[in-house]
């Protein structure tokens, strides 16, 4: 049996499947490593350890959903990336406390740490969207007090920054001056390249005029309270060159995101908070707006998956 895969791609259903089996397989994994010790953290000072594993678990999440898993099921993996990636930062930003890690019923502490990795703005935008999509009010606080200071900002490109001080000025209004910052971003010039960027500057202006640019476009619309057309169209139009993003990165060889999972915590504001809705898409699918992303199911044990 073929399925279409959402860009194009036609594979045969249980090869999904069977990616899906050992994604599975090597979550139980992590459960039982996490379990018994296992795990070398010792060698990880500077990196960060819950930043990799959150990565894996979001790409887990994209093959239960090519494998027509249940949407819970799929929300799983959607859950345990969001606590892992909190942890990263969590860990980075209260260096002197101990921090619970929780993968369902196993529970390790994990001390803190100024982290030199995955330690950005546009991962810090990241934790605060799905943080909104999660309504999670407590975690957003915390995530606020990351500031200029914490990171490394002589590697970053200005358009990062400038979308890290609108999330920033939207989060706390009393204190910082959102237009402010909206007229400085209007100033950046995007096509300007941090020096890391650089070295693979057409994959990175490709990608910032597909993915970052839209997606500040659809923030400032759902926070400066556009009317429901216009906030349709401008996140229909994000998603689609989001879509053509992952066809030309796709036909290069290169991997991609399969979903466009930065955009659902602005989705599911726009939803909780007045209503608006777009239309299912490949990129975003309906049920990640509308459905209880709180509503999860643990993948059964690998070996009962059932494949065709």
């Amino acid at each position: 049996m073929k399925q279409k895969h959402h860009y194009g791609d036609s594979y045969e259903l249980d090869v999904y499947q069977e990616f899906y089996q050992e994604n599975v397989r090597s979550a139980y994994f992590l459960k039982s490593v996490l379990q018994n010790g296992e795990v070398r953290f010792d060698s990880m000072s500077g990196d960060s350890w819950e930043y990799q594993v959150a990565n894996q678990l979001k790409t887990y999440f994209d093959f239960a959903v090519f494998a027509k898993r249940p949407h819970s099921e799929a929300r799983w993996f959607l859950d345990k990336f969001y606590h892992f990636h909190l942890t990263h930062f969590k860990r980075h930003i209260f260096p002197n406390e101990q921090h619970e890690l929780r993968l369902d019923e196993v529970s390790i502490t994990r001390p803190g740490e100024r982290l030199s990795y995955g330690i950005d703005p546009i991962n810090w935008c990241r934790a605060v969207y799905w943080a909104l999509a999660y309504n999670d009010m407590q975690s957003i606080a915390w995530l606020d007090q990351f500031n200029e200071q914490s990171m490394d900002t002589s590697g970053i490109a200005q358009i990062h920054m400038a979308e890290f001080n609108i999330v920033k000025a939207i989060l706390n209004p009393q204190e910082r001056d959102l237009v402010a910052a909206i007229k400085a971003f209007m100033q950046v010039d995007v096509t300007a390249l941090s020096e890391l960027e650089s070295r693979v500057a057409a994959d990175v202006l490709l990608f910032r005029r597909s993915v970052h640019l839209p997606r500040i476009d659809c923030l400032l619309s759902v926070f400066c309270h556009e009317d429901e057309q216009t906030y349709q169209q401008k996140m229909l139009d994000a998603l689609d060159k989001f879509a053509q993003c992952a066809h030309k990165m796709d036909k290069a060889g290169e991997p991609f995101p399969k979903f466009a999972l930065d955009f659902v915590g602005l989705a599911r504001v726009a939803y909780s908070g007045k209503g608006y809705l777009i239309p299912d898409h490949p990129y975003l699918p309906q049920w990640l707006i509308t459905e209880d992303l709180t509503d999860i199911t643990p993948p059964p044990e690998p070996d009962s998956i059932p494949t065709l």
